[in-house]
């Protein structure tokens, strides 16, 4: 496919519309954890799991997916890949019992981080290179898209018509869009990169700079999740938001991640992961603010627009970084390292979650923000350190040359 100079490619908002597709998928339940609780017949902490379940299984599955299927043409990966995420979407809205829907809720995640991942590839195979930051960002703002529009359509449609409805709002949005990528994607192969074998590929995770990478986004990602998890009970139960009003606010935070994405790609062409430090920083002072915040209705919305608006600023600089890396030194590992933040992002968010968890019945939502200021903290000095190994590989790279 022709890669235009100045406009960016149809398969690129096709893209796009995939990251809106994933990200409905990956966020649905956290706006209607407290409906499925009740139909189901489980506590919060329950369906709370759901959010760590789907984590996982986006963490776990995707880095293994893409490494046994480096090998596989990228287009037919991607149409199969789409059956099978509308065979268990479809799943969880007939899920009869908790354990079917955290059954589910792990087979679409894995299917939607290998989709995602899969989408990175092919924009870095149709965008323009001068406008590769931009097209990854547009991904991960089609994801926030779905926060928008998704959250708030969500929770009036389950308000409506019950939890599963919403499950029938992906489904729709999938078999829309299959056709869609089936036209504007292209279909030739790249060839394999010789020594792309399976364990080979995870040999990239032996270098101290890409190591420190996953971690400090696995750190930034756990700290806004301790709170996130939470979004709907702290909007209602200790910001005494009303009811009628969830909705709006929902869509606030979800123009505030939006925001969050775009700047993301800002980022991504300025410095990268050079920038980040400062973005770690504000996470870590307003966590660290937020039991406080929190304890008035005005300051509280503030500190939760501010959360969304600082909770993607890596994505953009550390899928950049990922991709730079492996096409300098690890070819081998381009596939794998194309599911960098999903796969990272998303055990941050099984370990934020999970711990929000337990923390919440313990300390209460209104001060999960201590515990999150540390992990934020933690990513932090990961990131300094990645900056250090960084100028470190530098250096060592002009003595060899």
């Amino acid at each position: 496919m022709m890669k235009e100079k100045h406009a960016m490619p149809a398969a690129v908002w096709a893209l796009m519309g995939l990251g809106v597709m994933v990200g409905a998928c990956e966020f649905v339940s956290v706006v209607i954890l407290p409906d499925i609780a009740v139909d189901l017949g489980v506590s919060l902490s329950a369906a709370g799991r759901l959010v760590s379940v789907f984590a996982a299984g986006y963490a776990i599955g995707t880095p293994v997916i893409m490494a046994a299927a480096a090998r596989l043409p990228r287009f037919r990966l991607l149409m199969v890949l789409m059956a099978l995420f509308l065979a268990a979407n479809t799943l969880s809205m007939l899920a009869p019992n908790i354990w079917v829907l955290y059954l589910a809720r792990t087979l679409a995640a894995m299917l939607t981080g290998t989709l995602t991942a899969v989408a990175l590839l092919f924009v870095h195979q149709v965008a323009p290179p001068e406008r590769t930051s931009q097209a990854v960002a547009m991904v991960y703002t089609g994801m926030s898209l779905a926060t928008v529009l998704g959250n708030p359509l969500n929770k009036t449609i389950c308000r409506l018509a019950g939890w599963r409805a919403t499950f029938a709002v992906i489904l729709l949005l999938g078999v829309v869009l299959l056709p869609v990528l089936a036209r504007v994607l292209p279909r030739t192969a790249e060839a394999p990169v010789a020594g792309t074998g399976f364990f080979h590929q995870f040999t990239v995770l032996r270098d101290r700079r890409y190591a420190l990478c996953v971690l400090m986004t696995i750190c930034a990602y756990a700290a806004t999740y301790v709170v996130y998890t939470y979004l709907t009970p702290i909007l209602t139960d200790v910001l005494h938001s009303p009811e009628t009003t969830v909705s709006f606010l929902l869509m606030a935070v979800g123009l505030c991640c939006m925001g969050s994405n775009l700047l993301a790609g800002w980022l991504g062409a300025r410095g990268g992961v050079t920038r980040t430090p400062v973005c770690l920083l504000l996470q870590t002072l307003l966590f660290a603010g937020m039991p406080v915040l929190l304890g008035r209705p005005w300051t509280g919305l503030a500190a939760v627009f501010l959360m969304a608006l600082l909770m993607y600023l890596l994505s953009t600089p550390v899928q950049v970084y990922a991709m730079a890396l492996a096409e300098r030194e690890y070819p081998f590992a381009s596939s794998l390292c194309a599911s960098t933040l999903s796969v990272a992002g998303n055990i941050g968010i099984a370990a934020g979650s999970f711990a929000g968890s337990g923390l919440q019945e313990v300390v209460g939502m209104q001060n999960l923000g201590l515990p999150a200021a540390g992990v934020a903290l933690a990513g932090l000095a990961l990131n300094l350190a990645l900056l250090r190994a960084d100028r470190a590989g530098e250096r060592i790279s002009r003595r060899t040359n």
